[in-house]
């Protein structure tokens, strides 16, 4: 016996083309292709890759896109740079920086957690996500980061600004040296001259001795050197003189 089977097939033309809607709304017809061919609207563009395995999906109006699937990795990279809100940074402060890659299918991809990074000057340290840190000055000091990425590399240039804050500013340090003089350091002001005095008493009224006078460096710092009286208490300071 032999057994006759029939397909039928039940074709709607435009089934998935039609135009819905309510007494509330209404949705226009859309197609979204897998085969790889454009579709787009007025916020949206859509790329898709046969069977649905890959594909690029971006918004006009944010800097956003979606890759789906290994095909939606196939981009290549036609720019790489290295951004911040200021090139100024205060002295023990940090910013953020932007490493951005502009890819061929016009989009851009932030690459801050996949940059390695590297600087110059007074900049102590730069995260993964890409915020970067200075360490103090004692003037306006230039500074450089750079970002490596994929054999791309961007840098930026920045100024570390002193912002009036000596670190240990208008503090003496001493040290004893070799030979019973006593090394005294100082931080200032830059370009002024400081006189060092000494008494062995500080009971008023305070009999206080010029010892020496120096002039502060571009960095502010100064040392003076004195031999102390072995036989009493010592005392020293420091004034700014003209």
């Amino acid at each position: 016996m032999r057994l006759l089977l029939f397909l039928s097939f039940i074709i709607a033309t435009d089934a998935f083309a039609a135009v819905s809607g309510s007494a509330n709304y209404t949705v226009l017809s859309g197609v979204v292709d897998a085969g790889g061919t454009r579709t787009a609207s007025f916020n949206y563009s859509n790329d898709g890759s046969l069977g649905g395995f890959g594909g690029l999906i971006t918004s006009s109006t944010l800097i956003e896109a979606d890759r789906t699937g290994y095909a939606g990795q196939l981009y290549e990279v036609t720019a790489f740079t290295l951004t911040a809100a200021s090139t100024n940074l205060n002295e023990g402060s940090s910013m953020p920086v932007y490493t951005v890659q502009f890819l061929d299918d016009g989009t851009v991809s932030s690459a801050n957690s996949f940059a390695q990074w590297h600087y110059t000057g007074p900049i102590v340290g730069s995260g993964a996500a890409g915020t970067v840190s200075a360490a103090d000055v004692y003037q306006n000091t230039p500074a450089l980061v750079q970002a490596n990425l994929e054999g791309w590399t961007a840098s930026l240039n920045l100024w570390v600004i002193f912002t009036g804050i000596f670190p240990g500013y208008n503090q003496i340090t001493s040290q004893l040296l070799n030979g019973g003089n006593m090394s005294l350091s100082f931080v200032g002001y830059a370009g002024t001259n400081y006189a060092l005095d000494r008494t062995y008493n500080l009971a008023p009224p305070v009999n206080w001795a010029p010892q020496a006078t120096n002039f502060a460096s571009l960095n502010g710092l100064l040392i003076f050197t004195n031999l102390p009286n072995p036989t009493t208490n010592n005392f020293w300071r420091i004034r700014s003189v003209p």
